[in-house]
C-alpha cells in the first residue's frame, strides 16, 4: 500500500513542481492546492526534494513529515490521521522500507509493529490489543508469516499456540484458557523464566483434573502427578517413572547404567571400564538403538558417534566435542550408500560438503562457513550434467547464477540474496522463454514472456514492484489478444473497457 502511496506522492510532487511558477530548485519551497492552502514545504535540490519535508491535508492539518535523501524517503517517516492522531511511523532507506513499522489505531495507540528488510517483513511482528498489551506475536520470513507464533491475554499468559509455513495458518491449539468464571479450564502449560515448560496438564472449573507433568528449569521430566477432581491420586499407574538398572563387574565395580520402561530400553546407557571410567554409552528409543558412543557424566556427547535408522541400519558417523558435532561426518542411505559428507565446527557445517544420489552420482557440492553457504555451489543430474551453478556469501546468493529447469535455462544474478539485474530464461531450442529486470529482488521495468515458437505470451512494464500502464496477453498462435491496463497491480481497463469498481481516473497512469 506504502510503495503506492509514495509513488503517487512523488508524481504528485513533480506536476506541482511544473506547475507552480517561482520554485526555487535549489532552497526551501512552499507548494499549495489550488484554494491555496498549503499541500508541502521542504528544501530542493536540482529541482527535487533533498531534506525535511512536511506535506498537509487540504484542511491544513499536518499529514505527513519526514527526510528525503535525492527525492527518495529516507528516515523515520511519521503519517497522520486529519483529526492529527498517529496513523503510523515507518523506517526508509533510499526509498524502501527499511528498519521498523509502527501502525496505530483510530484512537492512536500502537497495534501493529513489523521490521523490514528490503522492503519486505523479516523477523518478529508484533501485535497489541487497543490498551497496550501486546496479543499476538509471529515470526516472518521473506515477506510471510512462518514458524511458531503466539497469542496473548492482556495479563501476558500465552492463550494460543500458532504454527505458520509460507504465510498461511497450519494448526492453531488454544490454551492457557479460563471459562466464564475466571477458573482455569482445559489445556495449560506453564513456562520457567528461560523459555522451557515448568509445567502441563488439564484443569477443570479451576481444579486439576488428570495428568500433570513438572520439569527442571532444564527441560528435564522431574515428576508426574496424577489428580482427580482437585484430588492428588496417589501411587496412580500414570506415574511409573523409568526404572534405573545397574549390571556390575564381579568385584563389584559399575559395569553398565540405563534406564526401562515398561521392560524396554529407553534413553541413555553408559558402560564403564574397571577404573570407572565412561567407555561407550548408547541411545535407545523403546528398545531401538539411534546412537553409540560416550556420554559423559554432564550429558554431553563425546567423542565417536554412530547413529542408526530404527530398523538397525547405520545413519551417520563422526564426532562430537562437548556436545557439537566437530570435524568430518558421513550421512547414509538405508542401503548403506553415502547420501552426504561434511566437516563440522562448533556444531556447525564448515568447509566442503557433498551430496550424492544413491547411485554414488555427485548430486552437490558446496562449502559452508560457520554454518552458512559460503562459496561455490554446484548441482548435478544423475549423469553427471551440470543443473544449477551460482555463488555464496555468508549464506546469501551472489553473483551470477544458472539454473536448468526441464525445458529452459535460468540465467542472472544476485545481490545480498536477491534477484538483481537483468535475467533471461532459453528454451532448449534457444528462444527466449523470458526476460526482465529485478532492483533487490522487485521486478522493475519492461518484462516479456513468450511461447517456444517465439510468440509473445504476455508483455508489460512494472512500477514499483507492480504492473502498470499497459499490458498485453496473446495465445501461442499470437490471433487472439487482449490487453490490460494496470494501476500498480490493479486492473483499470480490459481491451479499453473499464473494470467495474475500479478506484481513480487514467490519469493516474503514466
Amino acid at each position: 500500500m506504502y510503495k503506492v502511496i509514495c509513488m503517487c506522492s512523488a508524481l504528485f510532487w513533480f506536476f506541482q513542481i511544473q506547475a507552480q511558477p517561482g520554485v526555487n530548485p535549489n532552497g526551501y519551497n512552499q507548494f499549495f492546492y489550488p484554494n491555496g492552502v498549503l499541500s508541502s514545504e521542504g528544501n530542493l535540490v536540482d529541482g527535487k526534494p533533498d531534506g525535511y519535508w512536511k506535506t498537509y491535508f487540504e484542511s491544513g492539518a499536518l499529514k505527513s513529515e519526514g527526510n528525503r535523501k535525492h527525492f527518495e524517503l529516507d528516515s523515520v517517516w511519521t503519517f497522520y490521521r486529519e483529526d492529527g492522531l498517529l496513523e503510523s511511523r515507518i523506517t526508509y532507506s533510499g526509498g524502501v522500507k527499511q528498519g521498523l513499522e509502527q501502525i496505530y489505531s483510530k484512537e492512536g495507540n500502537r497495534i501493529e509493529e513489523y521490521t523490514y528488510a528490503n522492503n519486505k517483513r523479516e523477523g518478529t511482528a508484533r501485535f497489541y490489543y487497543e490498551s497496550g498489551e501486546l496479543y499476538r506475536e509471529v515470526q516472518f520470513v521473506n515477506n510471510k508469516e512462518s514458524g511458531k507464533g503466539y497469542e496473548y491475554a492482556t495479563d501476558g499468559r500465552i492463550i494460543t499456540f500458532l504454527n505458520y509455513d509460507d504465510g498461511f495458518i497450519r494448526s492453531i491449539e488454544k490454551v492457557n484458557r479460563m471459562n466464564k468464571m475466571g477458573q482455569r479450564t482445559g489445556y495449560w502449560i506453564e513456562f520457567w523464566p528461560n523459555g522451557n515448560t515448568r509445567e502441563e496438564g488439564i484443569w477443570s472449573n479451576g481444579v486439576r483434573n488428570g495428568i500433570f507433568k513438572f520439569y527442571t528449569k532444564k527441560g528435564e521430566l522431574d515428576r508426574i502427578e496424577v489428580y482427580r477432581g482437585g484430588e492428588l491420586v496417589e501411587d496412580a499407574e500414570e506415574t511409573i517413572m523409568l526404572d534405573i538398572r545397574k549390571e556390575y563387574y564381579e568385584n563389584g565395580k559399575l559395569k553398565m547404567v540405563g534406564s526401562y520402561k515398561n521392560g524396554t530400553k529407553q534413553g541413555v546407557f553408559r558402560e564403564y571400564d574397571q577404573g570407572g571410567e565412561i567407555i561407550n554409552s548408547y541411545v535407545y528409543e523403546n528398545n531401538v538403538k539411534t546412537g553409540e558412543g560416550v556420554v559423559d557424566p554432564s550429558g554431553d556427547y563425546q567423542g565417536s558417534w554412530k547413529l542408526y535408522y530404527p530398523t538397525g541400519e547405520i545413519r551417520a558417523e563422526g564426532s562430537f566435542l562437548n556436545g557439537l558435532k566437530e570435524g568430518e561426518w558421513v550421512y547414509y542411505f538405508v542401503t548403506g550408500k553415502k547420501e552426504q559428507v561434511g566437516n563440522y565446527k562448533n556444531g556447525l557445517p564448515h568447509g566442503p560438503w557433498n551430496w550424492y544420489y544413491e547411485n554414488g552420482a555427485l548430486l552437490r557440492e558446496e562449502r559452508f562457513r560457520k554454518g552458512k553457504e559460503d562459496g561455490l555451489m554446484v548441482e548435478y543430474d544423475d549423469q553427471g550434467i551440470e543443473i544449477i551453478k551460482g555463488e555464496f556469501i555468508d549464506g546469501l546468493k551472489t553473483g551470477p547464477w544458472i539454473y536448468t529447469v526441464n525445458d529452459h535455462k535460468e540465467e542472472g544474478s544476485y545481490l545480498d540474496g536477491e534477484k538483481n539485474g537483468e535475467w533471461v530464461h532459453t528454451y532448449d531450442n534457444g528462444e527466449i522463454q523470458f526476460k526482465g529486470e529485478f532492483l533487490a529482488g522487485i521486478p522493475v521495468g519492461k518484462h516479456v514472456w513468450k511461447y517456444r515458437n517465439g510468440t509473445i505470451k504476455q508483455e508489460g512494464k512494472y512500477n514499483s514492484g507492480e504492473r502498470h500502464g499497459n499490458w498485453d496477453f496473446s495465445d501461442e498462435s499470437g490471433l487472439e489478444t487482449y490487453s490490460v491496463k494496470y494501476r500498480y497491480g490493479e486492473e483499470i481497463k480490459i481491451n479499453g473497457s473499464k473494470v467495474p469498481e475500479s478506484k481513480g481516473s487514467d490519469d493516474d497512469v503514466n
